[in-house]
């Protein structure tokens, strides 16, 4: 509910019950809005944005049921506050008001402090809902840094379950990338050439991320690390984080930047896949969401093997991913805390592309 006062639309058919609802709630210092027909209604429930509608049932042409219908119906009104005006005494008229989605009914002729104390319980009701919701686009706007805004609506409408200091042992993919040969060209630019250089490189990055419903770690200078599978886990992480590679690959070889038409990026990456704890590290105060263990260092030290335009995979991500992609064996590679080494696999692209 926005500052100042609150804004009522009050639908009624008779100008008089119209007058004396205005005079009623006027007195209280309310805004309203009169209107004497269900079309009306409805559209300025679109333009007006009133905070309760006040809505006679029996109105020609379109009756109150509908007009209540059709405000539910709508993802944007489904939750206005709704009290409808009725002369009926019959429940079976009540019921119908209440399958049709009102809040709340005052029989005609209405009490005056019976209204106003109707209304002001519900307008008390919105703006503390108004205050949740806006709670809650912030948090998807701080989980937006994160993660896509599919995630993020899935945590929010969760997050029991998500939010929750600690971790929990998961499996999930882990991708590293970083620029090849970038810090020597940096050096060589003005400051702000080199960050807007950055900027654009990490747009594709992020979006492909989003794209394939990872989760955004951290920022390493012009390197990155993302994982797939935590906070939602997905059948298709492994294939997920592979194919948002192959999309960064893509995207990096099409960058061309106006003010430096020779400048071109190339980027290392390596994904591993395997189990992790994964969940919110620090304190109450602050916290990260990210994923700890040697399936990590793994990750990271098979980004740093690869080339420029190179994807290495482990053995672990190609069982889940074998069938969909077309790669080059290379052996095992060492790496550090696994004695017998791991399969490295380099990707060389998507079959259903």
């Amino acid at each position: 509910m926005a500052s100042g006062p609150a804004r009522i639309l009050a639908v009624d058919d008779n100008r008089q019950n119209l007058e004396l609802l205005k005079k009623a709630l006027t007195s209280a210092e309310y805004e309203v809005i009169t209107v004497a027909d269900g079309p009306a209604a409805l559209e300025h429930v679109q333009t007006a944005a009133p905070d309760l509608v006040l809505l006679d049932v029996m109105m020609p042409g379109m009756s109150g049921y509908e007009v209540c219908e059709r405000i539910r119906a709508d993802e944007n009104t489904r939750l206005l506050p709704v009290v409808m005006l009725t002369a009926l005494g019959d429940v079976s008229h009540r019921i119908r008001g209440i399958k049709a989605g009102a809040d709340d009914f005052l029989s005609k002729p209405f009490n005056r402090e019976e209204l106003l104390t109707r209304v002001k319980s519900l307008l008390r009701i919105k703006m503390l809902h108004d205050d949740i919701e806006g709670k809650n686009r912030l948090l998807r706007t701080l989980l937006g840094r994160y993660v896509s805004e599919q995630v993020a609506a899935e945590i929010i409408a969760d997050p029991g379950s998500h939010l929750k200091l600690g971790g929990e042992k998961r499996e999930v993919t882990i991708l590293f990338g970083d620029l090849r040969g970038f810090s020597p060209i940096a050096e060589r630019l003005d400051p702000q050439d080199a960050v807007d250089i950055l900027n654009v490189y990490l747009t594709h990055v992020i979006d492909a991320v989003f794209e394939f419903r990872g989760t955004l770690d951290k920022f390493r200078g012009d390197g990155f690390m993302a994982f797939f599978g935590a906070p939602m886990r997905d059948e298709n992480d492994a294939a997920n984080a592979v194919r948002c590679a192959l999309k960064m690959q893509e995207q990096l070889k099409r960058n061309t930047f106006a003010k430096f038409p020779d400048l071109r990026l190339h980027m290392g990456i390596g994904i591993n896949t395997g189990v992790v704890i994964a969940g919110n590290i620090g304190s109450e105060r602050r916290m990260d969401y990210t994923v700890i263990g040697n399936e990590v260092n793994v990750a990271q030290r098979f980004e740093s093997n690869a080339g420029p335009g190179q994807i290495l995979i482990t053995g672990s991500t190609y069982e889940r991913v074998k069938t969909k992609v077309e790669v080059r064996d290379l052996g095992l590679l060492r790496v550090a805390g696994k004695q017998d080494g791991v399969m490295a696999y380099d990707v060389l692209r998507w079959r259903d592309a």
